[in-house]
């Protein structure tokens, strides 16, 4: 039976992370989150760089704090709860670094993790999805992605490798240090030719096309991104040449279940605002039909809480153990996800007609947690991939 346990040391740190995130870090979110994304914000960063939280799974030897995939999750839960979009952060933070980490040469290891350790803030970004909904691949190891499926191109001229493309919904992109780039190589004649690429964000011709405003997770700035002829050296290459689809499954499977981290921390913060309500509310307390039914909705949100942070515990801790874990990932990824808005909006239907009120953060838990299904896959996705392994 696995054991979802974490060391004293992570216990500390996650009440440390806790207030954290409810102070500064909420303060700041709700800020943005009024008035909008549409420009790069580095207070919520800079916070997190001082207390080495920007990718906190980076081992300690390259000066990160070594967290397992289960206390990582923990962290992304109390991030979230706080403010979605600091948590987005994180997430896409690790998300660009696990292709380094998982199959990158030490030299660009030792060049690009030490600086998400220190106490400066640094971002990274995965440019994977392109302009179209044909070509959004976020795929899993059971929806197999070639060439025909994306447009950004990679072609290798010696020692350089060119890359032309659009992609987007790029979190962090304009505020990135580097961008890990899935484009089509034209470089090996094996049948699967995607690969991916690690760019330097000033590099000349990589340009923002144009900032998305969003409906939720404002903290977190979100571009488009253009490639156009974009030179980098062929060592940027990340992994060794046709193994590009298995770097991008590895890196999407082993960190779903940070996407479900943060829908619980988004659900734990609709639920505590329902609670308040349903405890301070006098018509509530008056009426004893309704008060049956919010008794009742506070019950079901509390319980889906509970079975969704089991989800994600069992798949991170699966990940950490190296089991089979992508069907876990997915499930977590999925029902959390579903948690986090079946919860915002039940508080919304507590709270009633000013629970839609930006009085009130109930109506901003609601669209953050309409944000999920657009990280790393829909829920048509992810039903998709479940479905091939019954």
């Amino acid at each position: 039976m696995p054991a979802f346990i974490l060391s004293q040391e992570e216990n500390q740190l996650i009440k440390e992370v806790r207030e954290l995130a409810n102070g500064k870090i909420k303060e700041r979110g709700t800020y943005l989150d009024k008035i909008g994304d549409d420009k790069i914000d580095w207070q919520i960063p800079e916070v997190l760089a001082k207390h080495n939280l920007l990718a906190p799974n980076i081992p300690a030897e390259y000066g990160g704090r070594g967290l397992s995939m289960l206390a990582t999750a923990h962290v992304i839960e109390e991030l979230a709860f706080g403010c979605a979009g600091a948590a987005a952060i994180v997430v896409m933070n690790i998300y660009s670094l696990t292709p380094v980490l998982v199959t990158g040469s030490e030299a660009m290891k030792n060049e690009i993790l030490p600086k998400f350790c220190s106490d400066r803030p640094h971002l990274g970004c995965t440019a994977i999805s392109e302009t179209t909904p044909e070509h959004d691949l976020e795929p899993s190891q059971r929806l197999r992605a070639d060439e025909t499926r994306i447009t950004t191109t990679a072609a290798l001229e010696g020692d350089w490798i060119t890359i032309n493309g659009t992609k987007d919904f790029i979190m962090n992109g304009a505020a990135a240090d580097f961008v890990v780039v899935l484009a089509r190589s034209k470089e090996s004649k094996r049948k699967s030719r995607i690969q991916m690429y690690l760019v330097p964000r000033k590099t000349p011709g990589l340009e923002v096309v144009r900032v998305l405003n969003k409906v939720g997770m404002r903290s977190c700035h979100t571009v488009q991104l253009r490639f156009n002829d974009v030179v980098i050296p062929a060592d940027n290459r990340i992994g060794i040449a046709g193994g590009g689809y298995f770097l991008l499954t590895q890196t999407f499977d082993r960190n779903l279940p940070l996407i479900g981290a943060a829908g619980i921390g988004i659900a734990r913060a609709a639920y505590e605002l329902a609670m308040e309500v349903a405890r301070t509310n006098r018509m509530l307390n008056r009426d004893a039909l309704l008060k049956k039914y919010v008794s009742s909705a506070l019950v079901e949100m509390s319980t889906e809480i509970d079975a969704a942070r089991l989800a994600v515990e069992r798949a991170a801790y699966y990940i950490d153990t190296d089991d089979n874990f992508a069907r876990a990932a997915y499930m977590a990824k999925l029902y959390a996800t579903r948690t986090a808005q079946r919860v915002a909006f039940q508080t919304v239907d507590i709270i009633g007609r000013m629970g839609f009120a930006v009085s009130y953060n109930a109506e901003k838990y609601l669209r953050d947690a309409q944000m999920l299904s657009m990280i790393a896959g829909s829920e048509y996705l992810h039903k998709t991939v479940l479905a091939g392994q019954l």
